[in-house]
């Protein structure tokens, strides 16, 4: 967790959850969590220098006067969209060449998720490495900070509205609910965009029934919907060079796994980004362990019945945690940040409908289920 100024930026934060796996996930880890905020920041601060720097000499060769505190940090541009998520996608491109460089790090068969927020000029910015998540609790019709619906502010509703905001049956959300919306899309071989990738640069995708020989290799898929779905049967399709049996990762993008990375498991991060707005009301980012057995409404659900994000932190691992054990004699690093928002701005429907599409598209299989109780 960065607080606020992070890259120099009045008001920026930076929130990341690293979820190591191998057997020194552990240094990967938290290579990764010293390395990437700071290699973020760098890059954040140093492109705002030099747009400051660019202003800065158009207001002299204007004859303009420069204010007296042109060149502090408070003083200098904020970065676009497109800007923000450039650096956030070359930082995590960096962090994994240094991590691969590091003699200190053995990332040969060994790495890390990582699942990060960054809030920049009134924008939340998620880059996703891997199958952690970032889920946010949005408040369709919107409340304003002192507690007042939306709609009873402003008496005429405009024709982009968020009570128009549908579900996947076409359903309209009620007025003044909690939905969940991914913010990232996990990153495994169950998504059907990410399994061709990784088929193409020459991996093999197989279940361990399939690897062992108690079920024949095939492409015999279903739909299934990671983050509404629960995947109870325990035997995931991983990924394995084409004439070995490793390294069996469950995900499709890491940081580290050196041996994974001419397979097609990069660091290269999908990033999404959102204005910060009236209806963000909770944000949740966690490893894959919290949301294993549950869904994303659940856990935006249990945050909302909380007083505080201390307080749902808790809530939210101790029912992760009751989930693991009805399901399996063992437990899976559970790892949460919870954040509660606040914004005076405007909902925008048409983001937040984008939004909600790209998380809800056809782009996720699963493999027929078997008997086999393998799990990660």
């Amino acid at each position: 967790i960065c607080g606020i100024k992070f890259g120099a930026g009045e008001g920026d934060a930076f929130f990341a959850v690293f979820d190591g796996h191998g057997d020194k996930g552990h240094d990967c880890a938290r290579f990764a969590k010293k390395r990437l905020p700071a290699i973020l920041a760098s890059k954040v601060k140093k492109q705002r220098a030099a747009l400051n720097a660019k202003k800065i000499k158009a207001m002299t060769e204007n004859n303009q006067e420069k204010p007296k505190n042109a060149f502090h940090p408070s003083s200098w541009p904020y970065l676009n969209e497109k800007e923000y998520e450039y650096a956030c996608e070359q930082a995590h491109i960096q962090c994994n060449k240094e991590m691969h460089d590091n003699k200190k790090v053995k990332d040969f068969l060994s790495g890390t998720t990582a699942i990060s927020v960054g809030f920049h000029a009134g924008r939340m910015t998620v880059s996703n490495v891997g199958d952690s998540r970032a889920v946010l609790g949005y408040r369709v019709g919107g409340v304003d900070l002192d507690g007042t619906p939306a709609e009873e502010e402003k008496k005429e509703i405009s024709a982009e509205d968020d009570s128009e905001l549908v579900d996947a049956a076409g359903a309209k959300y009620e007025s003044g609910s909690i939905i969940a919306i991914p913010l990232s899309d996990d990153q495994t071989p169950y998504r059907r965009d990410e399994r061709k990738r990784l088929e193409k640069a020459g991996a093999r995708i197989l279940t361990i029934d399939q690897l062992e020989g108690r079920k024949p290799i095939e492409e015999n898929v279903e739909d299934f919907n990671l983050g509404v779905d629960i995947d109870e049967e325990g035997d995931m399709p991983r990924v394995y060079c084409k004439d070995h049996n490793y390294p069996g990762t469950a995900f499709s993008r890491s940081l580290g796994d050196f041996v994974a990375e001419d397979i097609g498991v990069n660091g290269e991060p999908e990033i999404v980004t959102k204005k910060v707005t009236r209806g963000d009301e909770i944000l949740v980012i966690a490893s894959d362990g919290v949301f294993e057995f549950l869904t994303n409404q659940r856990m935006i659900d249990i945050c909302a019945a909380c007083d505080d994000p201390l307080h749902a932190c808790t809530k939210l691992l101790e029912a992760s945690y009751e989930q693991w054990l009805n399901f399996e004699l063992r437990t899976d690093d559970i790892t949460c940040i919870v954040l509660f928002l606040q914004s005076g701005k405007a909902d925008d429907v048409a983001e937040v409908t984008r939004i909600m599409n790209n998380a809800t598209g056809e782009r996720k299989i699963k493999t027929i289920a078997s008997t086999s109780t393998h799990q990660l």
